[in-house]
């Protein structure tokens, strides 16, 4: 049966939460625009504001910004994909085209219009994106590929407009993330395939995704061998910092028949690395990746991946993102989704 479509309702102004919260017009402007501690506005109001503005479903309105006061509009939405340059925008192109979809389709509300924006921040330096904590260049987001030092920014910040996060978990926001296991099930496949000298291989920084690949592989190869796998550092998250840094290990003479790369990026450096000191992939070294790459099947060897497709987390994210545009004033939602493993030539599977 088909979803009722909902009734057009008019955009939320200040004086509605004005009203709706017992403060005044002014009070309520200061708190939208994060401007409430210089304003010294007490904690209690603060508080009760917001609640007001996310249940009444409130949008900072950019086009009205240069419009009169009271002018009626219908409700655009500019939705933001935010992620850091650092980020290959590869992995981001299945949550895009989902977005692109979502704006597309019109969103499934016939009083909305979408228009979609991708912005950019340095690894680490969220909280300097100019709009983001007052709503003045973007009115709804979806956010990811974070760092820790950008995560508890997000922890200790509200922003006034509906936000998805994908692939780290944090409170108030709703967000998609893989199962975090997702490590653990790539050193099972690589025990199962008789491999007994294994090790991990990452970048800096470590986001709260990443972090939990790794911790997971660790665990679960301790758990299966008896000691912990080595750890490869890679100085930046790219292929040719993933080959630099294999190169540097294998030219150690450091024993490893079994490699598990947090990205598959990682893992094509890795791959070149290998085959430059004249070693066979699976014959001498096993390699696992994510799963995040299109491409990953077309390796030589194609690789085996352990992961969550992007085109999944894209749908959820964007689902999230309408259920608050839609439904204001529910609570967040987090949405685990399962990993898959596809077990190709990479590990003689």
């Amino acid at each position: 049966m088909a979803k009722p479509k909902r009734k057009n309702r008019e955009r939320v102004t200040a004086q509605n939460i004005a009203d709706h919260a017992g403060v005044s017009i002014a009070a309520v402007s200061s708190v939208l625009n994060n401007r409430h501690v210089e304003r010294r506005i007490a904690a209690e109001t603060v508080e009760r504001i917001r609640h007001a503005a996310a249940k009444l479903g409130y949008l900072p309105n950019i086009s009205a910004r240069r419009l009169r006061s009271g002018t009626s509009q219908k409700n655009n939405i500019i939705l933001a994909f935010v992620t850091s340059f650092e980020a290959p925008l590869s992995l981001a192109s299945h949550l895009i085209m989902e977005l692109r979809q979502l704006v597309g389709g019109g969103g499934g509300s016939t009083d909305m219009t979408f228009s979609l924006m991708v912005e950019m921040f340095p690894a680490g330096q969220l909280k300097d994106m100019p709009g983001l904590l007052t709503g003045d260049h973007f009115n709804a987001a979806i956010i990811t590929n974070t760092t820790p030092e950008d995560d508890q920014f997000l922890i200790r910040s509200h922003l006034p407009y509906p936000v998805v996060l994908v692939n780290r978990a944090i409170p108030r926001y709703s967000c998609v993330v893989e199962d975090p296991d997702a490590g653990g099930r790539a050193a099972a496949a690589l025990v199962r395939g008789k491999r007994r000298n294994l090790a991990v291989l990452h970048g800096t920084p470590l986001t709260q995704t990443t972090q939990n690949r790794v911790d997971s592989f660790v665990r679960a190869a301790t758990s299966e061998l008896g000691r912990p796998p080595r750890e490869i550092v890679a100085g930046k998250l790219s292929e040719a910092a993933a080959n630099d840094a294999v190169l540097r290990f294998l030219g150690r003479n450091d024993e490893v028949d079994g490699l598990y790369a947090v990205t598959d990026g990682m893992a094509l450096g890795a791959y070149h690395a290998i085959k430059e000191k004249g070693l066979r992939i699976p014959q001498d070294i096993a390699v696992v990746g994510v799963g995040d790459y299109d491409i990953s099947a077309f390796f030589d060897p194609p690789l085996s991946v352990v992961g969550v497709a992007r085109s999944e987390l894209g749908k959820e994210a964007s689902r999230l993102l309408m259920r608050q545009l839609e439904e204001p004033g529910l609570p967040p939602l987090k949405v685990e989704i399962p990993v898959e493993s596809v077990m190709r030539a990479s590990t003689g599977g």
